[in-house]
């Protein structure tokens, strides 16, 4: 009985740690690699804010502007409006008076080309009213950037197939069993500074080699 005993532990033993090879063994027939392709961004627009701030004398001037530009993006909108008292300390013990009102008001819009940008700082330009533009970053339109992020994840994944038939050699061959898209947030580094003028497409994957 107890030879049968140890005998049984053995094979149990044995056959442990032959299950825990054999994983080991099948993973050492794949390979994982990312695939990356970026290039510049094409001729776009641009993502403003737009903000008023001074006094409300000139509020109903700026905001007669302000529909006028509606018209022509009318997706733009109003994100805030501050209404304040601008006056010295040292006068806090008279009444304010409407000069003393000032606001501050911002907008949010988007300029689908150059053009429609530089004719909104023209025409702010010509005015007397205290603005301040913000270029937030780039605008393309939706359905041509799905195409383009399409068009740029083949050819990531074509890079991983290069990456992958380096790996495995001339002579085997391999097949894709996951490819899976990864974070295509533009790298840091001074080629990327200008306002996100550049595209990345990641992609993760892995194959099995044959």
């Amino acid at each position: 009985m107890k030879r049968l005993f140890q005998f049984s532990a053995a094979f149990l033993i044995g056959a442990a740690l032959f299950s825990g090879c054999e994983p080991v063994e099948a993973e050492e027939n794949f390979v994982e690699v990312i695939g990356e392709f970026e290039q510049p961004s094409p001729e776009s627009g641009y993502r403003l804010n737009l903000s008023y701030n001074g006094p409300m004398t000139k509020r109903d001037g700026f905001a007669k502007w302000v529909d006028s530009v509606q018209q022509q993006v009318p997706s733009m909108v109003k994100l805030s409006e501050n209404i304040y008292v601008n006056y010295l300390p040292e006068e806090m013990n008279r009444r304010p008076g409407r000069n003393d009102m000032h606001t501050s008001i911002s907008y949010l819009l988007t300029a689908s080309d150059s053009t429609l940008y530089n004719r909104l700082v023209k025409d702010l330009l010509k005015t007397d009213l205290p603005f301040s533009i913000n270029v937030m970053g780039t605008y393309i339109d939706p359905a041509r950037k799905t195409k383009l992020q399409q068009e740029m994840m083949e050819k990531a994944v074509e890079n991983a197939k290069q990456k992958i038939e380096h790996l495995s050699g001339d002579n085997q061959t391999y097949k894709i069993v996951s490819i899976e898209e990864l974070d295509n947030v533009t790298p840091y580094g001074p080629e990327y500074y200008d306002i996100n003028r550049r595209m990345v497409s990641r992609v993760k994957v892995k194959a099995r080699l044959n």
